[in-house]
């Protein structure tokens, strides 16, 4: 064996090796499938942190129960996330000199076929690298061509069902992306911005109606003035008519419950066409709906003087030419939330548009039965509360979107007999007229209309396929929560009503991946890793076990480039340990049961079996940082620190500990599949995937390990007293425990460091007590040469961890500090100051015993 592990040499080796055995691919057979589909990554760009936290959560359920002897299927693929591609495809033209309308519809999907490949590709040798174990004859894409079948079969389906319909409402509209989103799809911002109060005339009087605003620009496009009826101050005013400035157009006073009366004046500018509840408004008492936009955010003809002006541009002057008529009552600092488009983060316009839509509360209602009868289990449990939540108050879903790249919307129109008609299939026809004269509908589906059906449509429905037949439904969903709604909660929805069955019944949400300060990577802020230097500099398996072991459930890790060092560290500590395992056997063969020649043989085998034990439970409790933490405890400080250094002791055999590591590889598998791998083969064994995990070969009884507890327990007692005073003579009064100890005195005597080590009858000796879990520990004070110098230095000591206490102290009361800092930094704060206080108590301890 190589003096240190070659990390890269083994991630080729390996990837090669699986690839040309085609490891990980399945088919159906008798054995009980475990399928996970997954997330498909956007073909925008590479993969992140995120997504190799995301995927390696799915690796370890999928090796572990590949291993576990199911026939485990990780179908992947990619989304071709439609208006996030266009966006950075329309970017990368614009600097070359290029723009889509000029090239064409068909010259700008080219491009965007090419430019979309190669991330494709890229994105897939990605998820190679650190270690998905997927079934990559079975990737798929999101505009395959089966995948649009799939698509349109869903469209039609919900068509004749009622469930969608177009109509023209109040959309969220982007204008740098020229389309409509949906709800889910906006993100809403605190912004400080200014709260306007205009006067608004009274007809034929001097009087004014005062109304406060956010966006005076849309007065422009004002058909009424609303108050509660409840008001009143100010109901008074219903029924009246006021002159809207600046445009001079009579609108009415409405009264309408809608009204927040705690808002402004009481008074509400009516703007139909700009927003949803002034829409509902409008809709209630028959105002005019009057768009003054157009789909790039510039003021039309219908904003008379204001026309060819930006938003911001016309708030800017409507408000000069408010100031300069004398009708602005005040202006204030106010924050609200800002809606902006996700992808390209451009604020939203609501916007009068006709557009496609689902009609979703029937669709939904299963969905929150599920959830209710405990049909469907979420880990955290707290994301089901969000998940009803939504669900109760879904709204009706817009579904098309202003874009080339996508699926197009499956609806023609008859240019001869004026048919609506929808087809799967390019139809050669109008089947009402026979007419071949017909057009397609321009609009694209919204991308996640193909992405809810993902877990049915990559097997094959709507054919009933051998895959849809065996791997339908599967086992669970990672995700991260910011898709809760729009992905998971939909394919539910579609689940149920296409396929009759839930498409999984587990639902796991890992955290979100922020840097050491506690503040979400990305690109824009510069503080993002690219996941492959990391691959590079420490290794796949680092990269792995390092991110799941500080991925607490459901909570966010807080990643430094630095992190990657403990799974580094972690791997180079299994590497040398099984090196020095193999140069001092005496042979290499596996045994088939474990050798038993001591107390120590059944400890560590035993911790082997409750390993295992533990290792079945986090994982199907999906508790995976649990998993890390409890595969590095045993091997790091059970096995190499104990038992391994009481074997060197013995120079005894390594049959048992070469049982130990053959096993431990199995349970490590899944997490660090190139390291176990490697070692397994140098074992001698198979390849990985075609071993079965043991079942607890050996159980440790109770006494076992509390006696283990009692001798671990005593050498490092032992090691404390000798750091602490410098004096290695050592008195033991170990109670029933005596026997055991004593035929290990050697051994203890070794691993402390004591040089002398005597077992006493009576803890009622004259000395300097220590404690450990069977009894006492003396050291006698006559072997301290100064008595006062030994005390004094604990002494400084002492003063100076009370010192740092009472900063701690005084930061950890401060609000200030509280409120502003992140909690991790909190967290680390309150952990050192129980640590400081627990060794002041010891220090205090030590020094009324020398007294």
């Amino acid at each position: 064996m190589d003096k240190h592990f070659d990390y890269v040499s083994a991630q080729t080796k390996w990837n090669k090796v699986w690839r040309e055995k085609k490891s990980f691919h399945s088919e159906p057979d008798n054995r009980d499938p475990y399928t996970i589909v997954i997330p498909p990554p956007n073909v925008t760009d590479i993969l992140h942190l995120g997504h190799a936290l995301n995927n390696t959560i799915q690796d370890i359920l999928i090796r572990y129960h590949r291993n576990k002897g199911f026939n485990a299927e990780w179908i992947p693929g990619t989304d071709h996330a439609g208006i996030a591609t266009q966006v950075v495809v329309e970017k990368k033209l614009r600097k070359e000199g290029m723009d889509r309308k000029e090239m064409g519809k068909e010259a700008f999907l080219t491009e965007i076929r090419q430019w979309v490949d190669s991330r494709k590709n890229r994105i897939l040798q990605q998820l190679e690298g650190i270690g998905a174990s997927c079934d990559w004859d079975k990737k798929k894409f999101t505009l395959d061509n089966d995948m649009s079948k799939a698509v349109a079969t869903v469209f039609k389906l919900l068509y004749e069902e009622g469930y969608i319909y177009r109509g023209t409402y109040i959309v969220n509209w982007c204008p740098a992306c020229h389309t409509a989103l949906s709800d889910e799809e906006v993100e809403h911002d605190e912004q400080k911005g200014k709260l306007y109060y205009i006067k608004y005339p009274l007809k034929d009087s001097d009087e004014y109606i005062t109304v406060a605003t956010t966006r005076p620009e849309t007065m422009l496009g004002d058909s009424g003035i609303a108050v509660n009826p409840q008001d009143e101050k100010n109901r008074n005013m219903i029924g009246k008519t006021v002159i809207l400035p600046l445009m001079n157009r009579e609108i009415p006073v409405v009264a309408d419950d809608f009204v927040n009366t705690e808002f402004g004046t009481g008074f509400v500018k009516v703007t139909p066409a700009h927003d949803s509840n002034d829409f509902d408004m409008g809709k209630r008492h028959d105002l005019e709906e009057i768009v003054i936009m157009d789909t790039n955010g510039i003021i039309n003809s219908n904003g008379g003087k204001y026309k060819g002006m930006t938003r911001e541009e016309a708030r800017e002057r409507i408000m000069d030419d408010l100031k300069e008529m004398d009708l602005v009552d005040k202006i204030e600092d106010y924050e609200n939330a800002v809606g902006k488009c996700y992808r390209c983060k451009t604020i939203v316009e609501p916007y009068l548009s006709e557009q496609w839509f689902v009609k979703m509360k029937d669709l939904a209602k299963p969905a929150l039965d599920v959830s209710g009868n405990g049909d469907i289990n979420f880990y955290p449990g707290r994301w089901k509360g969000v998940y009803d939540h939504w669900l109760e108050n879904i709204r009706d879903w817009c579904i098309s979107r202003q874009l080339w790249w996508g699926h197009r919307i499956p609806v023609y129109y008859c240019n001869e007999c004026y048919e609506e008609f929808v087809s799967v299939n390019e139809p050669r026809e109008c089947p009402q007229c026979g007419s071949e004269d017909f057009r397609q509908d321009e609009n694209v589906l919204d991308t996640w209309f193909s992405s809810w059906l993902w877990p049915f449509s990559t097997m094959g429905w709507p054919e009933e396929t051998d895959d849809y037949r065996y791997y339908y439904p599967t086992e669970v969903i990672v995700s991260a929560s910011e898709i809760l709604f729009f992905w998971i909660a939909r394919m539910i929805m579609a689940g149920l009503h296409f396929t009759g069955r839930l498409p999984f019944e587990d639902i796991y949400i890992h955290g979100t991946v922020r840097d050491k300060n506690g503040i979400k990577m990305s690109k824009s802020l510069g503080n993002g890793i690219d996941p492959l230097e990391i691959t590079e500099e420490y290794g796949a398996d680092a990269l792995r076990f390092s991110i799941v072991y500080i991925s607490g459930q459901g909570k966010d890790p807080n990643v430094a480039r630095n992190t990657f060092e403990l799974g580094r560290n972690f791997a180079n500590k299994i590497w040398n340990a099984a090196r020095f395992i193999l140069l001092n056997a005496e042979e290499t063969e596996i045994p088939g049961e474990p050798v038993f020649k001591d107390y120590f043989d059944k400890w560590i085998t035993g911790r082997l079996a409750a390993l295992t034990d533990s290792v079945e439970n986090n994982i199907a409790a999906y508790r995976f940082s649990d998993y890390a933490k409890d595969v590095y405890d045993f091997f790091w400080h059970d096995f190499c620190d104990w038992y391994l250094e009481i074997i060197k002791i013995q120079n005894k055999s390594m049959e048992t500990a070469i049982y130990v590591l053959a096993n431990f590889l199995k349970l490590l598998n899944p997490l660090m599949p190139y390291i176990s791998e490697e070692l397994n083969e140098i074992l001698g064994s198979e390849l990985m995937i075609h071993q079965k995990i043991i079942t607890s070969p050996v159980r440790g009884n109770d006494e076992n390990f509390e006696n283990m507890d009692m001798f671990r327990d005593l050498v490092s007692s032992i090691r404390n007293i000798i750091s602490e005073t410098g004096i290695k003579r050592i008195s033991v009064y170990a109670g029933s425990g005596r026997d055991l100890l004593e035929n290990y005195r050697r051994i203890i005597t070794e691993l402390s460091g004591a040089e002398s080590l005597e077992f006493i009858d009576s803890k009622q000796v004259k000395g300097i007590p220590g404690i450990f879990s069977g009894g006492m520990i003396f050291i006698a004070a006559s072997d301290i040469d100064n008595i006062e110098d030994h005390i004094g230095k604990y002494e400084e000591e002492k003063d100076e961890l009370e010192k740092q206490l009472k900063k701690l102290e005084k930061t950890l009361s401060s609000r200030d500090f509280l409120n502003k800092a992140p909690p991790d930094v909190i967290e680390r704060m309150k952990e050192k100051q129980d640590r400081f206080t627990e060794k002041k108590h010891r220090i205090e301890y030590i020094i009324n015993s020398i007294r």
